[in-house]
Order: C-alpha cells, then sequence, then structure tokens
C-alpha cells in the first residue's frame, strides 16, 4: 500500500478526551482486584501480584507540558513539539492541580485532572525508566492520560507528544496528513529521547529519565510509529513506483530526494528494547522486517476493529513476529476505540465531530466497555515494561498467564512454539 495514501485503510486514534482516571491461546478468567503498590522496581518478592497494576503505586503523580524544537528530516526546518509528560512528583508539595486542556480558538475543553501540575519531580536519584507513547491519526498526546497516570504513580516517567501536523485539531482541516507525518513521527520519538538524555536545560526532569533502555507504545497510526522506531522500515520502492504520474501533495512530498534519503535511512533507535503496538496501522511497512527487530513485542489488537482489521493489521504483524518473547493481546469484543478513552470521556456531540465512526467502532453497545477495557490495557503495558525493560521475570506469569480483566474479555496467544 502506498505510503502517501494507507492512511485511508489503517489510521485512528481519536480526538480529545476528558478527565482522569479515578500459537496457543488462553481465554480470559482472572478478574482485576485491588492490591498493594509497588515502585519503578515493583513489589519485593519473588511472585507477582496482578492486583498491583490496577492500584496507583507509591508516588505522587506530577503533570507538565512543554515544547521542544528539532530539525526536521528531509530540510533544514525547526519542528516544534507540545509534550505532555507525566511523572513521579514530590508529595505534598504544595503545587496546583493540574487540569486538562485543549482549544483551537472555537472548541475548548479545560478539564480537571486531579494530579499536581509543575510539581518538583521526586528526588531520589534519577533513571527512572522512561516510556513515550505516540498518539493515532487526529489524535493527542493527552490520550494517554490512564497510562500516564498510572505509569508515573509506579516510577516511571511517560512522554506522550503531539504530533504537530497530525493532532485532532489538525485532523479536521487535514484527515489524510500523508507522508509527511509518516517520516515525521518516528523521528519526533527520537528527538524526545535526545532531549531528556541530553536537553532539558534549566528543567528539573534533567537527567532523571534512563533513556538507554526506551518503551515504545502507541495506538493506530502511533501504531506505526512504534513498529518504525523498532527499526521496521517503509516500503519507500513501492511507494515511490505507485506515484509515478500522480500529482498528489504527498507523492510531491516523496519526490524531495531529501525525502526520501531519509526514509531510507529508517527509523530505528538502539536506545528501544520494547514495543507495544495497539491497532496498529501497518499498511507501509515492510512487514518481513517486523521479524528482524529483535525487540519484544506486545501487539494489542481488537477483533471487531473496523479501521486497522483483523486481515490487513493484526494477523500480518503477528505472522511476521517470532521473538521469543513476543506475545499478543486481543480482545474478541474490542475495536479501534477500545483504546482509548474517548468513548466515555467525550460529549456525544464532540465525539461526534472529530469521530462520527466511533459507534461503529468502539464505542457502540456491541463492543467491550472502554471504561472496563482502558485499566486492563493499561495494566498489561505496565507489566509488560516491568518485565521487558527492568527485567522483573515475575511477570511473566501474568503476562503469559490466565488473562487479566472480566472472562472473555481478552485472549493471550503466545509466540510459536512456546509452552
Amino acid at each position: 500500500m502506498r505510503l502517501h495514501s494507507y492512511l485511508h485503510a489503517a489510521v485512528g486514534a481519536a480526538a480529545i478526551l476528558s478527565i482522569s482516571l479515578s500459537g496457543c491461546s488462553s481465554d480470559s478468567g482472572n478478574a482485576a482486584g485491588t492490591g498493594g503498590n509497588g515502585g519503578a522496581g515493583g513489589a519485593g518478592g519473588d511472585v507477582a501480584n496482578p492486583d498491583e497494576l490496577f492500584e496507583p503505586g507509591p508516588y505522587e503523580v506530577g503533570y507538565r507540558e512543554f515544547p521542544i524544537t528539532y530539525t526536521e528530516a528531509g530540510s533544514d526546518a525547526a519542528r516544534e513539539l507540545l509534550l505532555r509528560v507525566w511523572y513521579p512528583a514530590v508529595a505534598d508539595s504544595g503545587a496546583e492541580p493540574a487540569r486538562y486542556q485543549l482549544s483551537n480558538g472555537t472548541i475548548n475543553i479545560d478539564l480537571a485532572a486531579g494530579i499536581a501540575l509543575d510539581a518538583p519531580p521526586v528526588n531520589e536519584g534519577s533513571d527512572f525508566p522512561f516510556v513515550v507513547h505516540s498518539h493515532g491519526n487526529g489524535g493527542e498526546g493527552l490520550l494517554a492520560y490512564p497510562y500516564g497516570e498510572l505509569m508515573a504513580s509506579h516510577g516511571w516517567i511517560l512522554v506522550a507528544p503531539n504530533h504537530t501536523g497530525n493532532t485532532a485539531f489538525d485532523f479536521l482541516e487535514t484527515p489524510d496528513p500523508g507522508s509527511k507525518s509518516a517520516l515525521d513521527r518516528p523521528n519526533d520519538l527520537v528527538a524526545i529521547m535526545d532531549e531528556f538524555e541530553s536537553g532539558l536545560d534549566g528543567d528539573d526532569l534533567a537527567g532523571k529519565a534512563d533513556t538507554s533502555a526506551v518503551f515504545v507504545f502507541g495506538h493506530s497510526f502511533g501504531g506505526y510509529t512504534t513498529f518504525a522506531s523498532g527499526g521496521v522500515n517503509n516500503d519507500i520502492d513501492g511507494a515511490l513506483e505507485n506515484c509515478e504520474g500522480s500529482e498528489s501533495e504527498s507523492c510531491e512530498y516523496l519526490s524531495d530526494p531529501d525525502v526520501e534519503a531519509a526514509y531510507r535511512e529508517g527509523f530505528g533507535d538502539p536506545r528501544v528494547v520494547a514495543l507495544a503496538p495497539q491497532a496498529p496501522a501497518i499498511g507501509s511497512l515492510i512487514e518481513s522486517e517486523i521479524s528482524e527487530m529483535g525487540i519484544p513485542t506486545m501487539l494489542m489488537t481488537g477483533r471487531l476493529d473496523q479501521t486497522t482489521t483483523q486481515e490487513t493489521s493484526a494477523e500480518p504483524s503477528w505472522a511476521a513476529m517470532d521473538d521469543p518473547d513476543d506475545i499478543w493481546v486481543e480482545m474478541p469484543e474490542g475495536a479501534h476505540y477500545t483504546f482509548i478513552t474517548i468513548c466515555y470521556d467525550l460529549d456525544p456531540g464532540i465525539l461526534a465531530l472529530f469521530r462520527p465512526d466511533a459507534d461503529e467502532d468502539g464505542c457502540g453497545p456491541e463492543f467491550i466497555d472502554a471504561q472496563e477495557a482502558v485499566p486492563v490495557l493499561a495494566a498489561y503495558v505496565l507489566a509488560f515494561g516491568r518485565r521487558h525493560v527492568l527485567g522483573e521475570e515475575k511477570w511473566d506469569e501474568v503476562i503469559e498467564g490466565p488473562p487479566l480483566g472480566n472472562e472473555g474479555d481478552f485472549v493471550i496467544t503466545l509466540p510459536r512454539g512456546a509452552d
């Protein structure tokens, strides 16, 4: 499928959200419970407690947002990103409560988040595990808030950029971002890793993140971004061939030799050590290269997805994955928007404005309730990070064992040949 048009079949994550949330297969049967806390290293003991994944950890959660600027690939232009950042914060700092805010001058959303705005990060050293989230086409960094709040409470720093040119408000004007966004997005993630590794001048988060081992996850177009950050390249030759005779804006962009060179160089970053693509848009990726990544990957999909379908996304992705640590987390009654909070956070009028297909692709009554699914998805992301970023082997029994959540809501498929 062409780079300049693959989003027609693949892009996803929706618009805006609101208030914070307070092989071999096995079917679901392990309900989530309540339980103890654990920091970035998890609670003590040799046995993993899945209840920890559903409860806040020992840290207060801080939230802040700020821009960074870097030089665009394929040009010498400056590109600015707004970052949304959740992190372990000093308790009782007196910081003002955070608010999640979005506005384009006409549509304004201003919602209480229940966490601390710009609170100082905790002072107990540095090297908090680092995770980056990539939103879907026409999405927003704030869509990561259930994951950000949970993981920050357990001692992680989570960064979710607004991919400039491909956000919720951008989507209202340009639904198909084309080849430029497919190039920009993975480079955005590299720029974020660079900034947290050696930048952030004057910010008290400087030096706090362990960027030597980065966990990347994302939804839909963000799933594409996730795979690309792991080293899966685009089929640039196929794209250029399909562009012959075309005068589309995307094809014109691809005709620039510097842009072509940037695509051919690829986007894989050796700092990335774990991936969790959710309903990934893989249309322009070279599927055979998925098997060459050598990076533990947790594929997360919904069988009823109408945007990145079983046939075009989930099944080809899993067929190409062959790392012994790979795993496939499925929702039999999940669909495209089950992974984010728009089904229950957005007013129906706003939801219809940004995602008129939402009821047919995850928000309707025939699907799993997203308000029940999202905490389970976040729990799996936290567990996978603990296992493959922090190296805590005890979490294998949770990741590979009886599925979390309500009975039948999730199915786990292990790598081919696994016991």
